[in-house]
C-alpha cells in the first residue's frame, strides 16, 4: 500500500509541477544555497524527466515491496520519510557549509539507494525478477539475489566517483543514499523493530554484533523458570506462543507446502505427522524460514508427548540463531543430554556455547545444570575400573 502510494505521489507531483520544467517550483528541490528541512522531503518527490521518473519508480517498486513486506505499510511510510530527511540533510547541509552553495538536486534515487541498503541487510537472498531482451531473438527472465544487485550498483557508483573524483554528483548522491540506509537497517535490527527470521545479512554471515535487549532478558526469566523445573523432572517448556499464519512465511514451493502441513500438524497435536513434516522441511532446506514461534510450538508438542530426543533437532536450530530464544534452547539441550541421553559431556558442551550477556536467571540455571553434569562426570570416573589393577 505504501509503496504504490509513494509511486502515485511521485507521478502526480511530476505532472503537476510541469513534468520536469520545474522553474516555478525550485523551492521544492534541494537547493544548495540554503538549509531548508522541507526540501529534504519534497526533493525526493521531484523528477527532471519521464525517464528519470520511470527508472526511479521501477526500483522503488522492487526494493519498496521487500522492505514494506518486513514492516507493514505504516512503519514503512515512517521509514521512507526518515530516509528522505536523512538523505536530504546529508546532501544539502555539507554543500551549504563547505562550498559556494551553487546548484541543487532532485529525485527519489537517494532514498531508493537507501532502501537498497536496507533490503540487502534485511533480505540479501531475496530475488528480484528481471526481464531481459537482446534484440527480438533473445529475451527472457532471470532471478537475481538482492545481494548481487546491491553489489553491482555499489560498484558502478563507486567506480564513477573514483574516476571523476570526490564531488557532489549523481553517483556521489547515490552512495550517500546507501550510507544513510545502512545505519537505519542495523539500528532497527538491533532493537528488534523488524523480524527477518534469521535471513538477514548479519545472521547469514554468522555475525552477532548485538547484546541481549532488556525485553529478551525479561523473556529469558520466564523461560529459565521452565528449565529449572526440567532439571527436577518437569516435562513441559513453559513458553506459550501461537504459530504464525503459514502464508506469511516461505514464499516458494516446496517450502510453503511443507510449512503449511507442519503448522497444521503442530496445531492439531499430531506429533508423528509433525515430525514427518519437520523432516520434509529439513530435506528441502526450509527450516531457516520457519519462525522461532513455530519451532517453539513444535518443541512444546514434543515435550508434551515425551519425545525428548526428537526435541534436540529443533532446539539446535533455535540455538544456532541470533535470537532471544537461543540461550534458552542451549539450556534445554543440556538438560536433555544430561537427563535423557545420560551424556554429561554433551551437556557441558551445550552450556559452554551459551552467549553473553546473560541474565541472572540464565546464569543461575547454567550454574545449576553444570554442577549436575560435573557430578555425573565425577561419578562416572569413580565407577570406571583402574586399568592398572
Amino acid at each position: 500500500m505504501a509503496t504504490i502510494s509513494i509511486i502515485v505521489t511521485n507521478v502526480a507531483l511530476f505532472v503537476l509541477t510541469g513534468m520536469g520544467d520545474y522553474g516555478a517550483y525550485n523551492w521544492l528541490i534541494l537547493e544548495f544555497d540554503r538549509i531548508n528541512p522541507l526540501q529534504w522531503v519534497t526533493s525526493a518527490f521531484m523528477h527532471a524527466s519521464w525517464s528519470h521518473l520511470i527508472g526511479n519508480m521501477i526500483f522503488l517498486w522492487c526494493f519498496g515491496l521487500v522492505v514494506e513486506g518486513k514492516l507493514g505499510w505504516q512503519r514503512f511510510s515512517l521509514l521512507y520519510l526518515g530516509l528522505a530527511l536523512a538523505d536530504g540533510a546529508i546532501g544539502q547541509v555539507p554543500m551549504f557549509l563547505f562550498t559556494n552553495g551553487q546548484g541543487g538536486a532532485l529525485g527519489a534515487s537517494g532514498v531508493i539507494f537507501a532502501l537498497l541498503a536496507v533490503a540487502v541487510i534485511w533480505a540479501p537472498q531475496n530475488d528480484i525478477h528481471f526481464l531481459y531482451t537482446w534484440s527480438w531473438m533473445f529475451h527472457g527472465t532471470i532471478d537475481i539475489p538482492i545481494s548481487v544487485v546491491a553489489f553491482f550498483y555499489f560498484a558502478v557508483e563507486f567506480l564513477q566517483v573514483a574516476w571523476t573524483g570526490i564531488r557532489m554528483s549523481t553517483p556521489m548522491l547515490h552512495l550517500l543514499g546507501m550510507s544513510v540506509g545502512i545505519p537505519f537497517a542495523i539500528f532497527m535490527l538491533k532493537h528488534e523493530w523488524v523480524d527477518c527470521e534469521g535471513w538477514d545479512l548479519l545472521t547469514r554471515a554468522g555475525i552477532r554484533p548485538f547484546g541481549t535487549s532488556r525485553d529478551s532478558n525479561e523473556n529469558d526469566t520466564a523461560q529459565v523458570d521452565s528449565i529449572l523445573h526440567r532439571v527436577h523432572g518437569a516435562s513441559t517448556l513453559a513458553v506459550t506462543t501461537a504459530i504464525t499464519d503459514s502464508t506469511t512465511q516461505a514464499k516458494r514451493d516446496p517450502c510453503a507446502t511443507a510449512f503449511e502441513a507442519f503448522a497444521i500438524a503442530v496445531r492439531s497435536d499430531r506429533v508423528d505427522e509433525s515430525i514427518a513434516c519437520f523432516n520434509r522441511l529439513r530435506e528441502n532446506a526450509c527450516v531457516a524460514a520457519v519462525p522461532d514461534s513455530a519451532l517453539i510450538a513444535y518443541v512444546n508438542q514434543l515435550a508434551k508427548n515425551d519425545r525428548h530426543r526428537e526435541r534436540l533437532l529443533p532446539l539446535r536450530y533455535l540455538a544456532s540463531r541470533s535470537s532471544k530464544h537461543s540461550n534458552n534452547a542451549r539450556l534445554q539441550i543440556a538438560v536433555i543430554e544430561l537427563r535423557n541421553n545420560n551424556d554429561p559431556q554433551a551437556a557441558v558442551k551445550a552450556l559452554q556455547e551459551i552467549r553473553l550477556p546473560l541474565s541472572s536467571q540464565v546464569a543461575n540455571a547454567k550454574k545449576k545444570i553444570l554442577r549436575a553434569a560435573n557430578a555425573r562426570l565425577h561419578q562416572g570416573r569413580a565407577r570406571a575400573p583402574d586399568p592398572m589393577s
